[in-house]
């Protein structure tokens, strides 16, 4: 067993390799498209299809890799209410329904790729090559799923009874011919069985893939051939490229100290204030905002960092994390973010547009978010206001972090001038990043690359196997046309724009409560759009609304992701920083307001910028 264990580490530790190196080969191949275009004018006609086709294979092959390491995104709905007991039995239900996922995936798009005619428009490659990611995926996902053991049985074989069971699931259920069906339309049995599988914390990707094969299954094997081609296709975009680039972008960020100098710089500006390390909580997420994308990425960086010491200076750990969590709520409304990125692809809305439209919205939630610091630190007597840095020393600051400050200027701007996309800028960020960390910091070190690669591989395909997942979702929606439908049900609340934004903000804050924000966008941007066209609301401007809404979501109960990440780092409880939330949340609820009526806070600087 010993040497059967070893032989399948080795294989993982190949298998990651190979993901690892097919990513950092979509960055070459996209910063060499835009070294020819502008530097060579010979614009190569083969790297973007190349770029995607490496993408799509490294999702799919990746997911494997998540499952070994125990990281597909979930709601935690459950599992940090229950016993360890129960956690085990979560698991085991999470093994049992993802083993008959991914046989669906490799049954139903094996079938899929056998039909597939026609080859690729630049490489000239069969087609068939890019949809077989889809079972080749599945197939090694369900070698680790067989290796699992969440009920940590110790008899012989015990790691294969969930997985056998998901097998039989998978005949039950999900198969061309399944033994039992239900006399439900496929509107309900999709919302049904995906979100009572993710509030027992199944991870969200295979819930909704779940959810469709179920849905059609009685349909027969015909209908069950797009769900297949859709979940390659929604991952074949140069567009969700930019994803894992500025991910990868971050993570190299990090690894080079260039937090550390960020610090310094919100040191320099508003360490001298009431409330002072706080205020640099606030300011040091919104400069991140323009590294990361993402909230939860940064919370967790500046966590660790800020949280001991703040807690040196005075400050209540769980207020800490309760500043923390807020704080890095900016960094997707700030460009660049993910959020925005997922939604310019599923409204078909410019993202370069989007980007510059959260420029203003995330700096009034700092400012926001820093009156109220400074409300509450006076009102608890902690840290009183200093006398400010020398200018020499603020200038000092400054030119250290230069380098990182130029990446948010240098990515809107660039794409607002049509000088590239935004796959394109993230690529440029990531040699941009590698190049200062290793010439001009000096911390980073070439020795690094490969581990800095490993983690933004697991970070992008935590995220982009949710958007391939919900591909087949929004198919199945769109056949039952369930987004007309509600559309039309709600076609009175179009008549009164300035009502139908508020139900949508408080429609959107509560599904925000319930449903990771990731998921939320691409499940709710078709259904939502039609709606806010008749009601003359500008597709930007819904965007942010949207975004907005839903990130905030992240600080509030039951789920909470923000809060329990930072939490989780500040080694407090729960329920303590939800309390010391709520102050900071009615604060960016007031902004989130602004947003909403006031579209020229969102709209106005794109305007001002459009020649």
């Amino acid at each position: 067993m010993n040497i059967l264990r070893r032989t399948w580490d080795m294989a993982l530790t190949a298998l990651g390799g190979l993901c690892v190196s097919m990513l950092a080969l979509t960055v070459l191949l996209t910063v060499m498209q835009v070294v020819f275009r502008y530097l060579l004018d010979d614009p190569l006609s083969w790297s973007e299809e190349l770029a995607r086709w490496l993408f799509v294979w490294s999702v799919f092959l990746g997911c494997a890799l998540l499952i070994s390491q125990h990281k597909h995104m979930r709601m935690e709905f459950l599992v940090s209410r229950v016993s360890p007991a129960g956690i085990r039995q979560l698991d085991f239900l999470s093994q049992v329904v993802m083993t008959a996922a991914c046989c669906a995936m490799l049954v139903h798009g094996w079938d899929f790729c056998s039909r597939v005619t026609g080859t690729s428009g630049s490489l000239d490659w069969p087609s068939k090559y890019l949809y077989m990611a889809v079972p080749m995926g599945a197939a090694l996902s369900l070698i680790c799923l067989a290796i699992e053991n969440p009920m940590q049985w110790r008899w012989p074989g015990s790691s294969l009874v969930g997985w056998i069971l998901g097998v039989v699931v998978f005949q039950t259920f999900l198969s061309a011919t399944p033994w039992i069906t239900f006399d439900l339309s496929v509107g309900w049995m999709l919302h049904i069985v995906a979100l009572a599988l993710m509030f027992l914390d199944v991870p969200i990707a295979y819930c909704l893939v779940f959810a469709a094969y179920a849905s059609f299954a009685k349909q027969g094997d015909l209908m069950m051939l797009p769900i297949s081609q859709s979940l390659a296709s929604s991952v074949n975009s140069f567009l969700l490229l930019s994803i894992p680039f500025f991910i990868l972008a971050a993570h190299v960020m990090n690894a080079s100290g260039i937090t550390h100098h960020l610090i310094r710089f919100a040191s320099a500006l508003v360490g001298h204030l009431r409330g002072g390390l706080a205020q640099v909580n606030v300011v040091t997420n919104t400069v991140m905002g323009g590294l990361s994308g993402s909230s939860l990425a940064v919370a967790v960086g500046t966590a660790k960092v800020l949280v001991p010491e703040m807690e040196k200076r005075g400050y209540p750990r769980p207020f800490a994390a309760a500043v923390t969590s807020c704080a890095s709520t900016i960094d997707n409304l700030i460009p660049p973010s993910i959020g925005m990125i997922i939604f310019s692809a599923a409204g078909a809305v410019s993202v370069g547009a989007l980007f510059t439209a959260g420029i203003l919205p995330g700096l009034l939630m700092a400012v926001a978010l820093m009156l109220t610091v400074h409300v509450q630190a006076k009102r608890r007597g902690l840290e009183p206001s200093s006398t400010p840095m020398p200018w020499s020393d603020r200038l000092l600051a400054f030119r250290d972090a230069i380098p990182a400050l130029l990446v948010p200027l240098f990515v809107v701007l660039g794409m607002r001038g049509g000088a590239f996309t935004a796959s394109e800028a993230g690529a440029i960020a990531v040699v941009y990043a590698i190049v200062i960390g290793v010439m001009t910091y000096r911390e980073l070190k070439w020795q690094h690359l490969p581990e800095i690669l490993k983690e933004g591989l697991g970070d992008t395909v935590a995220i982009i196997a949710i958007v391939a997942a919900s591909a087949p979702f929004g198919w199945a929606l769109g056949i039952e046309r369930i987004p007309q439908k509600i559309a039309q049900s709600m076609a009175f609340l179009a008549d009164n724009k300035w009502v139908f934004l508020l139900v949508l903000n408080v429609f959107l804050l509560l599904v925000g409560l319930a449903m990771e924000y990731i998921a939320s966008l691409v499940i709710l941007v078709p259904i939502l759009m039609p709606i806010a066209m008749l009601a003359g609301i500008d597709p930007v401007h819904l965007g942010i609304i949207m975004v907005m809404n839903l990130v905030l979501g992240a600080l509030t109960p039951p789920l909470g992701v923000l809060v329990f990440a930072t939490a989780n780092i500040a080694k407090v409880k729960i329920n303590e920083v939800y309390k010391e939330v709520m102050p900071f949340f009615w604060a960016l609820m007031v902004v989130l307001a602004l947003v909403t009526y006031v579209p020229w806070v969102s709209l106005g600087l794109g305007q001002w910028l459009t020649p």
